[in-house]
């Protein structure tokens, strides 16, 4: 059976999809800015006058920055996936069947993370830094500090150190719990999956 690509080809194909990849990011990125704008100038109309309407408010931007951070995160494992997967077929150890169509297929080489990765939440510690983490984890900063603003007696530098701490355990638990059930469907190669031995068909991406 011919392949669809050959496999001198495969780190072409990786590094294109790693372009789009990027690419879709830096989209991505645009959509919590112009939603939150809207959110943030209802907000500033509302503080004076309508104080319930800013507790409605405050709760609806941290889901909608948690939303956005949970797209951005996908595309960061996304793009790790295929570097790691780039990595193997400059080694000429990437098999057809585990080329994806696109960044994060269904089912993945188990414990792809481990040699690249400082864990399995994020490969650098730089990379909290970069605008898929550090514009979700600000925004949510943000909302969290008005809320509590609102509901606590504390002045405001020990709000703003009890929202950061906040922030950074809800973006800590999301990205274990996110981890966690993805790891779910990470696959040896000689595992089996509803009766197939290969990993992934080369059909969408998908078993």
């Amino acid at each position: 059976m011919m392949n669809d690509t050959e496999p001198r080809f495969y780190p072409t194909v990786i590094r294109e999809m790693i372009r789009h990849e990027n690419d879709v990011i830096n989209h991505r990125i645009m959509w919590p800015l112009i939603g939150q704008g809207l959110f943030a100038n209802a907000f500033v109309n509302a503080d004076s006058e309508q104080a319930n309407v800013v507790l409605v408010l405050a709760p609806i931007g941290v889901l909608m920055s948690l939303s956005a951070f949970m797209i951005l995160y996908r595309g960061y494992h996304a793009r790790g996936y295929l570097q790691f997967l780039g990595d193997e077929a400059k080694r000429g150890a990437l098999k057809e069947e585990n080329l994806p169509l696109f960044g994060w297929p269904p089912h993945r080489i188990k414990g792809w993370r481990r040699k690249a990765w400082i864990c399995p939440w994020i490969a650098r510690l730089s990379d909290v830094l970069e605008p898929y983490f550090f514009l979700p984890g600000m925004l949510i900063l943000a909302w969290l500090f008005a809320l509590m603003q609102r509901w606590t007696p504390f002045g405001e530098g020990i709000v703003l150190l009890l929202a950061a701490v906040l922030a950074a355990v809800i973006l800590s638990v999301f990205c274990f719990l996110w981890v966690w059930s993805q790891s779910r469907k990470e696959l040896s190669t000689n595992q089996e999956v509803d009766g197939e031995p290969r990993l992934f068909a080369r059909t969408n991406g998908v078993l």
